[in-house]
């Protein structure tokens, strides 16, 4: 079970309200689907695109006047109202911006945007809070003006470490790539328009065989995001399971694509330790990761507002009431961090000494407690 920490530490009680919903996504398996239906905005110019991804998913298509905004349910009804669709529209913005960490704890990457929100349901996701207005699942299908994009960033004086489009930034690129198939279309653009520029694709999905025999040039890193059982189990519903992750990050891997990992959030729970030593033994069962990235449970400070109205009885509103205040964040006391991060640090150099590894958004003094140095250009976002 997850806990709190206070003194002493207490195991919480949880009950998995979402248990029904925990099974790994899979469009073979006979489950409630993921996406039931797609929604698009009549306004579209390509409205054959719209159909077209409609025909070849097999799903059904609602037309609607404009995008829709905040809706009035409540639990797990709330949760499969913005992520048991797909919306499809047309992007105004760039698609291409950089991240800029408001207080510095970030290498300066750049993100392509081609999802906002994701359809994976985990009861930590940002997102909630990043789009609490417009909370449906949504792709952008103007991929013309994207392509463009791509062709002058490749083309720009942008340094080297940095030539890498993040598309896992505000959503996961891959949970439903069965149904918009972007990833076939975008993957062999880059080696043919864009040779000096490379693409992440983060996810927590399986579903990588589309993408297996195709001509990625090696330009395209495939990251998976991995943690414990008890994690899954408990927060990351819907998403495959670890063991599937990993799985389809061996597919990827022999396929000559890039692998990278994230182990994000690192929370802390009673068999914490044990449980993440399994997960690196595991992970180096199955591949060679070229870097790996940690990440501690960080919620911004509104967060949990909207992990209650979807989760009201989730083990992380007792877990942030442990946590201290970091600027706009929530996190755990250092120490308690050093501790978490160093664990999991010495279990990965058992198995591989040399291998890059880094951590995600996190102080100078946190590095250095674990001699790591400020190596800010080995994470997972950038080159």
């Amino acid at each position: 079970m997850l806990i709190q920490k206070e003194n002493p530490v207490q195991e919480m009680e949880y009950d998995n309200s979402v248990h029904e919903e925990n099974l790994a996504y899979c469009p073979k398996e006979t489950q409630e689907p993921l996406v039931k239906e797609l929604w698009a905005i009549k306004s579209i110019d390509n409205k054959l695109r719209v159909k077209q991804i409609a025909s070849s998913a097999g799903l059904p298509l609602i037309w609607l006047d404009k995008a829709p905004g905040i809706n009035g349910e409540k639990g797990i009804e709330k949760v499969r109202a913005e992520r048991g669709v797909l919306l499809l529209r047309e992007r105004t913005s760039p698609f291409i911006e950089q991240f800029k960490h408001p207080i510095g704890r970030c290498a300066k990457f750049y993100k392509l945007t081609a999802y906002n929100n994701c359809n994976f349901w985990c009861e930590y996701c940002y997102l909630y809070l990043t789009f609490r207005t417009q909370p449906v699942s949504t792709h952008f299908i103007n991929y013309e003006k994207m392509y463009d994009e791509i062709i002058k960033f490749d083309k720009s004086k942008t340094p080297k470490s940095l030539r890498v489009l993040n598309l896992g930034e505000l959503g996961d690129p891959l949970a439903v790539d069965h149904i918009t198939g972007f990833a076939k279309q975008i993957i062999p653009f880059m080696p043919e328009h864009a040779p000096r520029t490379r693409l992440l694709f983060l996810t927590k999905s399986d579903c990588v065989d589309d993408i297996l025999s195709l001509d990625h040039g090696g330009q395209s890193i495939i990251s998976f995001s991995v943690n414990t059982d008890t994690v899954f189990q408990q927060l990351e519903h819907r998403t495959a399971s670890p063991d599937s992750r990993l799985i389809a990050a061996a597919k990827a891997q022999k396929a000559g694509y890039e692998i990278r990992l994230r182990i994000d959030p690192v929370i802390f729970y009673s068999t914490w330790e044990r449980d993440y030593i399994a997960l690196i033994d595991k992970i180096f069962e199955y591949v060679q990761p070229a870097r790996i990235t940690i990440g501690e449970y960080r919620p911004s400070n509104g967060l949990a507002h909207h992990i209650s109205a979807r989760f009201p009885e989730s083990a992380l509103l007792k877990v942030n009431k442990s946590l201290v205040r970091e600027g706009k964040k929530l996190r755990y006391p250092k120490n308690l961090r050093v501790k978490m991060f160093g664990t999991i640090i010495d279990a990965i150099k058992k198995h591989k000494s040399d291998i890059d590894i880094s951590l995600c958004k996190e102080q100078p003094e946190i590095w250095k407690a674990l001699g790591l140095g400020m190596k800010g250009l080995s994470c997972n976002c950038v080159k």
